[in-house]
């Protein structure tokens, strides 16, 4: 066992995603990036009656039309950068966004695409950091229920900040190069 991996892109956090970030209220940032352009617009759709701020990552798509005053398109960012200061990762739960979230502290609404990512969902929420979301209810009321639950019962960031403190508290990157140097000699 190594701990946690995952990526800190070398790229700065754009100064319109810096200004969004400073903005009132909660944040949600929703990085479902191996999927279709629909289901981000079917999550972001669900979401908006929360009222809350969505930052849509990770894709490659053009979804520029989503852009309001409570809504912005990023595109690629380095997550690392991002998640300490949401409120919420929505993601569809691989490795990478698991570990990013809990590194950060904060709950993850899963929607997992494939069975990987549904196991992350569900371990995780076995300890309380997240909920899962099937892929068919991505644009029912159900999203936004589950996303105020998260945002709202301290358990479930409780939850991510114990995580979150065992992440701290082990070399992830460290411990995988000495696994891997003690294989090679």
């Amino acid at each position: 066992m190594t701990g946690p991996l995952f990526a800190h892109l070398p790229i700065p956090v754009p100064p319109e995603v810096d200004a969004f970030l400073d903005g009132p209220g909660p944040l949600i940032y929703v990085a479902i990036t191996s999927s279709p352009p629909s289901l981000i617009r079917a999550v972001v759709r669900a979401l908006r009656p929360l009222g809350a701020r969505i930052l849509v990552a990770g894709t490659i798509h053009d979804l520029a039309d989503l852009n309001d005053d409570r809504i912005l398109v990023g595109g690629v960012l380095p997550s690392h950068l991002i998640m300490p200061r949401a409120d919420l990762a929505i993601t569809a739960g691989g490795q990478g966004s698991v570990q990013t979230a809990m590194a950060a502290g904060i709950p993850l609404l899963g929607i997992p695409l494939q069975v990987e990512q549904d196991l992350n969902v569900t371990l995780l929420q076995r300890r309380g950091a997240a909920l899962r979301l099937p892929t068919r209810h991505a644009g029912t009321p159900r999203v936004a229920a589950l996303a105020r639950t998260l945002l709202t019962d301290s358990a479930h960031r409780s939850a991510a900040q114990a995580i979150r403190k065992a992440y701290d508290a082990t070399d992830g990157p460290a411990n995988a190069a000495d696994q891997i140097l003690a294989r090679t000699s």
